[in-house]
């Protein structure tokens, strides 16, 4: 069996990829290898709440850290789509591109302008439908896949009890209305999601696969390389599970995700000659890189009682009867905030020279959320009681690895976390708890309809007069990660600029693994815009 063009993995990126492809040019043959099923029938893949259900489910990958010793020990579940659209099938919606400042950063660091804001706009603009068709249009797309909706704008009836309260508490603190985040997110906006008429949108369903060979639930073993006139390897196929090969004509492309690309690219011989050695895997290119570099947006979840559940502000109560609460995540507001530049001077003595332009001064590094329902805190009923915070840093400077645990590829790879391991991201993740803290115990809004914190098990009440330390050590003992990891393939190290594997040919990478630097957002509006211009890159000839 042959094609043109052979995707290892049918996620976000994958399916949008190959696509565009498709759609770009009819008469190429493309075959989608995924390793989970299709699971376009079951109702929580687009379903409302779904989302809820899908993680931790059969078709999430749940990829597990080592004990992560910067977070007392504990082992962290990374979630991760195990399915036709990937993350895309399994996610919560969220929508929000980072700073213009991050995407310029990564430019600069690749030495390719294509990759800076004004780089990606075109492709960012090609992937949505805004729903303000006022919008400004040379920010916004209004013909693209994906559906873009505020929660206000999604349904008249879509008026949570907390709306009016939040915006006033973000605003007694000094945060300033942003009606449209994009170029600068500073400041508090409406809560975004792809959502469309109230319906999740996966990405091979938005998007369009007709046309395209898909092979579900087989995984692929490792890429198959022969070489060229001058010794050069060059990707000419993959080995499935099943034994066959599938030969690519002209490219594989690798879309296997944060955790499961550095390990396909590692089984295949590409990665340190150390590490492949030791495992006995013949060494095709020594690429020290791969599986270095992993970042994610860690965060503080945060549980509180509200002072009046009967008035219906949260999840869980009578009240909540309108099919329109539920036409998205319960959340109104999103607030990004850069950490003081005293706080970060402070701190940046621990964290690496190259991450040093992360804690400059008018960049954001704080999201802060919340959810009118007890989302990101287990073991708690969702009763119509509580409310969640999610503080998440943004930028962090902290990073791990991915490693292989054997030679088989049914073994999922070794994890090092390296959660809150440099200053600058304690006292980021710290200063957003503490801002946390003061919107609901000290404004007035806050005060009228928050009881205050639930703590999780074993730990100390916090409260606006707690330590940094105090702060620090319920961080490590409760935070965890928004499942938007990236870098373990980064763009400048494991591949080049237009995404081909540097030191092979025939082998490209269209995923998260590629992004060399955190960028803030929630990553999907910075991977349909990655999967657009690797489209227009490969069909280009570049």
């Amino acid at each position: 069996m042959e094609a043109d063009y052979v995707f290892v993995g049918g996620g976000l990126t994958g399916c949008a990829t190959a696509a565009r492809l498709r759609q770009g040019n009819p008469l190429l043959s493309i075959i989608i290898v995924e390793a989970g099923p299709d699971a376009s029938g079951n109702p929580n893949v687009t379903s409302p709440m779904g989302s809820f259900a899908l993680t931790g489910s059969d078709l999430d990958w749940q990829y597990l850290s080592l004990a992560d010793a910067s977070t007392n020990n504990r082992v962290h579940i990374n979630n991760a789509g195990k399915a036709l659209g990937g993350g895309s099938t399994i996610n919560y919606g969220g929508w929000s591109r980072g700073d213009a400042a991050d995407y310029d950063e990564w430019s600069s660091i690749v030495g390719d302008s294509r990759w800076s804001y004004a780089g990606l706009l075109p492709f960012f603009k090609k992937s949505e439908t805004y729903f303000e068709k006022n919008a400004n249009s040379d920010q916004h797309g209004f013909k693209g896949p994906i559906h873009i909706v505020s929660t206000s704008a999604s349904d008249p009836n879509r008026l949570y009890g907390l709306r009016k309260p939040l915006l006033d508490a973000w605003t007694e603190l000094g945060v300033k209305y942003n009606p449209d985040p994009v170029g600068s997110t500073a400041g508090i906006s409406e809560y975004l999601e792809n959502w469309r008429d109230g319906q999740r949108q996966p990405a091979h369903q938005a998007y369009g696969i007709e046309g395209i060979t898909v092979l579900t639930n087989i995984r692929v073993n490792l890429i198959v390389f022969s070489k060229d006139k001058e010794g050069k390897p060059v990707a000419s196929g993959v080995q499935l599970s099943d034994g066959r090969v599938l030969t690519a004509r002209r490219e594989v492309i690798v879309s296997a995700g944060t955790f499961g690309t550095p390990q396909i690219l590692l089984l295949s011989g590409i990665g340190s000659v150390a590490a492949l050695s030791a495992l006995d895997i013949p060494v095709v290119y020594d690429a020290p890189h791969v599986g270095q570099n992993l970042f994610d947006h860690f965060a503080h979840f945060q549980l509180w009682k509200v002072r009046h559940p009967e008035e219906g502000l949260a999840m869980g109560n009578p009240k909540w009867s309108d099919p329109a609460y539920f036409k998205g995540m319960p959340c109104d507001w999103v607030v990004n905030e850069e950490v003081p530049s005293t706080l970060l001077g402070e701190a940046s003595g621990s964290t690496k020279e190259s991450d040093s332009s992360l804690l400059k001064a008018s960049r954001c590094h704080i999201e802060s959320t919340i959810l009118y329902a007890p989302a990101g805190v287990p073991g708690i009923p969702m009763n119509g009681t509580f409310i969640a915070s999610s503080t998440m840093l943004l930028l962090p400077t902290s990073r791990g690895s991915v490693t292989l645990a054997s030679t088989s590829p049914s073994d999922l790879p070794l994890i090092t976390s390296n959660y809150c391991s440099t200053k600058a991201d304690v006292a980021s993740l710290v200063h957003g708890t503490r801002r946390m803290l003061q919107l609901m115990l000290e404004t007035s809004s806050g005060r009228q309809y928050i009881e205050g914190e639930i703590t999780p098990p074993g730990q100390t009440l916090l409260s606006c007069g707690s330590s940094d330390e105090e702060i620090e050590q319920r961080i490590r003992a409760a935070g965890i990660a928004h499942k938007h990891a990236g870098g373990t393939a980064a763009m400048g190290k494991v591949v080049s600029s237009d995404l081909k594997v540097v030191g092979v040919g025939g082998l490209r990478v269209v995923d998260a693994s590629v992004i060399p630097i955190p960028v803030g957002g929630h990553p999907q509006a910075t991977l349909y815009a990655l999967a657009e211009q690797a489209a227009e890159m490969i069909l280009s000839g570049a």
